[in-house]
């Protein structure tokens, strides 16, 4: 049996640009929600990682963290802090000096290594500050209140993000932790900035 041609109706026609119309539609709203889960999703890693520290979910944390960057990002912060208190202008250079930045930088390593844990990490998220948040805690830590805390939020640059937190009522700078994005949609904390 022979297939019988026709000529496109106006009915054809309306069906089809009907179709591309919904078509176009649904890819503008997908790409708008692509954005909004691009734009959004540090915001929502921030929010499960609050929620890590404030369950003390040590593993779940971690799974946030980018241990090798953030450790080595903390001993370069403070290498050069000890490198410029060490060459203050306003004192004679002294060999003394130099020689306790240069033992202070070596034991710098197996220190940080041994002070960036995820218990150390979830302190600091609660806004305890930097150096009480390195040392270890009695085991009846939740017992405490936590302290009032400022936050900050938001985007230092595409790749970063960065959180800033400190107590309520502060003058001192803010602990700042920078998550850097890993693929698309995934960050890590890569960063650690101390006042």
């Amino acid at each position: 049996m022979a297939c019988a041609w026709r000529w496109p109706s106006a009915e054809d026609g309306c069906c089809m640009s009907l179709k591309r119309f919904k078509l176009k539609h649904w890819l503008l709203a997908a790409l708008a929600l692509a954005g909004l889960a691009l734009y959004a999703s540090p915001y929502l890693a921030l929010m499960q990682i609050r929620e890590a520290a404030r369950e003390r979910d040590g593993a779940g944390l971690a799974a946030w963290v980018d241990f090798p960057s953030l450790r080595a990002s903390v001993k370069q912060g403070v290498h050069e802090r000890l490198l410029s208190s060490a060459s203050d202008r306003t004192q004679p250079p002294s060999p003394a000096r130099a020689m306790g930045a240069a033992v202070a930088g070596a034991l710098l390593g197996p220190m940080v290594e041994a002070l960036i844990t995820p218990a150390s990490l979830a302190r600091l998220v609660q806004g305890v500050p930097p150096a009480s948040a390195a040392l270890p805690q009695p085991s009846a830590e939740g017992s405490g209140a936590r302290p009032r805390v400022e936050t900050r939020m938001g985007y230092e640059h595409p790749q970063r993000f960065v959180f800033s937190i400190r107590q309520a009522g502060e003058d001192e700078d803010p602990v700042e932790l920078v998550l850097h994005r890993q693929g698309m949609f995934r960050w890590q904390i890569a960063e650690l900035r101390l006042p």
